[in-house]
């Protein structure tokens, strides 16, 4: 019964340590399955209502520190390996977001019947209920999902809470590996990150950010009172939405306001180590700077925090509702064999493919009819294909729902896109932006690229000229050709 004071030096009581006694069954598990396990022990345990005792609260810090350790491990090979299974993914995400959810309402239970009496852990109790609502929203936020329901709301409650009881500004660790920081600066981490909810961030840039606000906002003070030359953000504690930038509104007694100022000083200063290549002193600041996705993340929180740089985007021309369907392939891959595919057919239809610039005569000579076809009459079909309705659509670009994991999507991806009407029309596009919707679907904004893809092949003339024609043959690919 030692397992909880000789590993966290937490004075536990010993009916707690009977109770938690499943801390010894984590370290023989693999590092999912023990979180998977510490979720459904937790759960178990809250059900019996046992966390309204305080006898209880000290050996759920020191198991909340145990877990904490794998969580972040886990979160770490999430986040930075690329070539994962669907089913694994799938599975960490799921496990580490209920985990997170679970640990928010036990502390969120502790701070509804403790926060009255003021015990002294009551200031970790609300950092810990504060940054496993931060984690549910990212973990949201990974897979292009939606913050967790009224998710802002309960934060707004941990802070009124907090202000109070006036330990917004008070210093407080709420994890042994985490900087110290203060009730106030872990609010404004949380709403300044979903304000980027609509910019499709990928893992690794939400990451960054989140760290970025992590080392950048502790000393941010939060007003009540709405300051023109000051304030550029706010978010209303009476509503269930993160930050917004400050445009054409009546201040409320239910909004709170920061300045934003030294945060945007810190991302221009990253920009100009990055351009001039200078390397800083301090650690942390050399770990942004030195992120694959510095530069492009850096710039778009230059414009989207700016008091300056910030400009609404607005399409240049409408797009037009609609509703149809498509026939959809996405990757450079995919779509290129679904446009040979369609090659393929054509040629079967008509016997001629795809001549290019060859002169009227040249044309001719290669024209014939076949009579006597004695090839095999193959029909294509393109199994990698899949169903997408169309909402909008205009000249430069196409709105969709697709029914695709969201792991299986990024932006920048390119896409097929093919309508029943114009079967031997493909449109080829960019994904642009990634937003989720109700009914586990997702929102793709397409950018267009061309209205009709051909395919042709290919050579390399450098091999032509070093090698026989047989080498030369060998490499030839084919690839989509595409026009407007």
């Amino acid at each position: 019964m030692e397992f909880f004071r000789k590993i966290f030096n937490h004075p536990t009581s010993p009916k707690a340590e009977v109770v938690f006694a499943w801390g010894k069954e984590l370290d023989g598990l693999d590092d999912v399955s023990a979180i998977e396990h510490a979720t459904q022990q937790l759960n178990a345990d809250a059900k019996k209502d046992i966390f309204k005792d305080m006898q209880y609260l000290d050996a759920l810090l020191a198991i909340d520190e145990k877990t904490h350790i794998i969580v972040e491990r886990i979160s770490a090979h999430y986040v930075n390996i690329d070539n994962m299974s669907i089913e694994l993914e799938e599975r960490i995400a799921n496990a580490v977001f209920l985990y997170h959810r679970q640990l928010y309402l036990i502390y969120n239970t502790l701070i509804d019947n403790l926060a009255s009496f003021q015990p002294k852990s009551l200031l970790v109790m609300l950092a810990r209920a504060m940054n496993n609502a931060t984690q549910m929203i990212k973990w949201r936020f990974y897979n292009y999902q939606s913050a967790p329901a009224n998710v802002w709301l309960q934060l707004s409650k941990l802070y009124l809470v907090a202000e109070k009881l006036t330990i917004l500004d008070s210093y407080v660790r709420a994890y042994p590996d985490q900087e110290i920081s203060t009730l106030s600066s872990a609010y404004i981490q949380a709403c300044m990150l979903g304000s980027l909810e609509s910019l499709s961030f990928q893992r690794k840039q939400i990451d960054l950010v989140s760290n970025m606000l992590a080392y950048w906002t502790p000393k941010i003070l939060i007003q009540n009172n709405y300051d023109e030359s000051k304030h550029l953000f706010y978010v209303d504690t009476a509503s269930d939405a993160p930050a917004k930038r400050i445009r054409n509104f009546k201040p409320s007694d239910s909004y709170r306001y920061w300045c934003f100022d030294s945060v945007n000083l810190k991302v221009e200063l990253c920009l100009s180590l990055i351009e001039y290549n200078i390397s800083p002193k301090q650690q942390e600041m050399k770990d942004f700077i030195a992120n694959k996705y510095a530069v492009e993340t850096l710039e778009i929180l230059k414009t989207e925090w700016s008091r300056v740089e910030y400009k609404r985007q607005r399409r240049a021309v409408d797009r037009v509702k609609t509703s149809k369907y498509a026939s959809t392939n996405y990757g450079f891959e995919n779509t290129c064999y679904h446009i040979k595919q369609h090659e393929n057919i054509r040629i079967q239809r008509t016997g001629k493919a795809y001549q290019g610039n060859k002169s009227f005569d040249e044309r001719l000579a290669t024209h014939s009819l076949n009579k006597d076809q004695t090839g095999p009459n193959v029909i294509y079909l393109d199994l990698g294909a899949g169903q997408s309705k169309i909402i909008d659509e205009s000249p430069q670009g196409i709105g969709m729902y697709s029914n695709k994991p969201a792991s299986e999507v990024s932006l920048g991806m390119l896409m097929g896109i093919s309508f029943s009407d114009q079967k031997d029309t493909t449109k080829i596009g960019v994904i642009r932006s990634i937003k989720p919707v109700i009914g586990n679907e997702l929102h793709l904004g397409i950018e267009l690229l061309s209205t009709t893809a051909l395919c042709v092949e290919a050579t390399n003339v450098s091999i032509i000229a070093s090698k026989n024609k047989n080498s030369a043959e060998k490499s030839a690919v084919s690839s989509p050709i595409v026009t407007r």
